[in-house]
């Protein structure tokens, strides 16, 4: 009986509404962050965004498949849904999410509902909104100099830029972003970027502060066209869903009381300023495992290799493919001998950047440490992982591998594709890990420092090192992840061979 108390409970959230749809609450399982976190997600979804679509699992799935080859998973563990999720995750990590789907689907409602968890007052929240339009100045979006202190300033130092309140809020929402003029947008770039903005060489300073951006159409289109530079420092996207009719009753209810989910938010699960940053600490000491931070390096460097994009082997990834503007599509034919099947590298007409790896390390530290675990686990990355490329990669169409059996379909969902990706690399990793593993060993070796390393220490290490290259080169296939090693191995060598012609011009010298 008590654990059909608890499934209870867990399914129908900590809040209850009477008819006249007064909210009464529960009491909390325990203190902690993390569960006042889960707390305020299971209440949105269950009584404010409504949302069925339970898409970040977690545990072994049984599946029910019919006879044209539908398959349900039905997940033996807690599952999510990514469009509550996601935002909730960006309010605890400052990060940036766009929120991308149809007119009238949640995307605002969402991002008002996160900032409304913030500690952040209704009116607040709305006067803060910035609303893209194809008039939106930069003087409407971030200030304006006084007209006064313009007339009277004999220099620019003496005039006093009225900045915008919005800039300093902790959550700040721009609907429909790409409905911005070009030269409006260039002016959010440091604000996301950096948190600041300068203006007649004066700056204002956002402070630790989460983004949500909307758009109707999440391939950029709109008014105008949004920059590249811009999108790259979206962190995460999420996805709108439609509304599922079974829960039509609930519409119902909310219309017969004139009450909003804004209204109805309890305040017990509103967050403190202090329990923002502890909430932002605790995620950052969040443990990542040795293991799946190798696994996870293992999928992400081989998306960037191209084998065809140059004879000089350090060039050769897609960086200099688009720097000569051509794409993968061209070269990635049979002249490379790679099985366009089985490497990554085929797929995508792009790599990731350094901000992409470091998003999906603090979401995947948000994610664990929503589901109350001091450690990461391979699945927390698995899962969030499709959600931060979402945007950041392009599928190359063009490969044989979209012409294999259901493979064409993935074109059309980039979360399922990117995280088909991923486990295609993950059911690699064995074979390739005792390779990665001897790397790993003289990495570690020479992050000892090399203070009161001799010359002979240093000639022997560096014949281990070359060994090892040759070894990839001579006997192993030229992948995205053998790729990786010689060019991990190659800087090894470079450094001890920099610190051996030091100790030869210097003898009895130390570093």
């Amino acid at each position: 009986m008590a654990n059909q108390d608890w499934v209870s409970r867990l399914l129908t959230g900590r809040a209850s509404a009477d008819k006249g749809l007064s909210v009464h609450l529960s009491e909390r399982d325990g203190g902690s962050l993390h569960d006042k976190m889960r707390q305020a997600y299971w209440w949105i979804t269950n009584n404010a965004v409504i949302c069925p679509y339970y898409d970040i699992e977690f545990g072994g799935t049984a599946a029910l498949k019919n006879a044209a080859g539908d398959e349900l998973h039905l997940p033996e563990d807690m599952s999510y849904s990514s469009f509550v999720l996601i935002p909730l995750l960006t309010l605890f990590t400052c990060r940036r999410a766009l929120l991308v789907g149809g007119p009238g689907r949640g995307k605002t409602t969402s991002a008002i509902l996160m900032a409304l968890l913030s500690g952040m007052g209704r009116e607040d929240v709305h006067r803060g909104i910035q609303r893209g339009h194809p008039q939106l100045s930069i003087a409407d979006l971030l200030g304006a100099p006084l007209p006064s202190d313009m007339l009277k300033a004999e220099d620019l130092s003496a005039v006093k830029v009225s900045w915008r309140k919005w800039i300093s809020q902790r959550v700040k929402i721009i609907d429909e972003y790409n409905r911005i003029p070009t030269k409006t947008q260039s002016a959010l770039l440091s604000l996301l970027g950096e948190g600041y903005a300068e203006m007649m060489d004066q700056y204002v300073y956002t402070g630790r502060s989460s983004w949500f951006l909307t758009a109707n159409d999440d391939q950029g289109g709109g008014t105008f066209q949004v920059i590249e530079a811009l999108k790259d420092r979206i962190d995460v996207v999420v996805r709108a869903v439609p509304f599922n009719s079974g829960f039509v009753d609930t519409l119902l209810q909310r219309i017969e009381s004139d009450k909003s989910p804004e209204e109805m938010l309890p305040k017990d699960i509103v967050f403190t300023p202090g329990e923002l940053e502890k909430a932002y600490n605790a995620i950052l000491a969040v443990e990542v495992p040795k293991g799946a931070l190798e696994r996870v390096a293992f999928f992400l460097g081989q998306l960037d290799f191209c084998r065809m994009a140059s004879p000089r082997f350090e060039f050769k990834h897609k960086d200099t493919l688009k720097l000569a503007g051509q794409t993968v599509s061209a070269v990635c034919n049979e002249q490379c001998p790679l099985d366009k099947k089985v490497h990554l590298c085929t797929q995508t007409e792009n790599g990731t950047s350094v901000r992409a790896y470091q998003t999906i390390l603090h979401f995947a530290k948000a994610l664990a440490f929503f589901r109350g675990h001091r450690a990461v686990e391979l699945e927390d990355f698995r899962q969030i992982i499709p959600w931060v490329l979402h945007e950041k990669l392009t599928p190359n169409a063009r490969s044989p591998f979209f012409e294999g059996k259901g493979n064409k379909l993935l074109l059309q969902d980039r979360v399922a594709w990117i995280r088909n990706m991923f486990d295609m690399a993950m059911a690699r990793y064995g074979t390739h890990a005792p390779l990665r593993q001897k790397v790993v060993q003289l990495r570690t070796e020479l992050d000892l420092g090399l203070s009161g390393v001799d010359l002979r220490t240093t000639e022997k290490r560096l014949s281990a090192v070359t060994v090892l290259m040759n070894e990839l080169m001579s006997r192993h296939e030229l992948s995205g992840p053998v790729y990786e090693d010689i060019i991990h191995l190659k800087s090894l060598y470079s450094r001890y061979r920099n610190y051996a012609t030091w100790l030869k011009e210097n003898p009895g010298g130390q570093p």
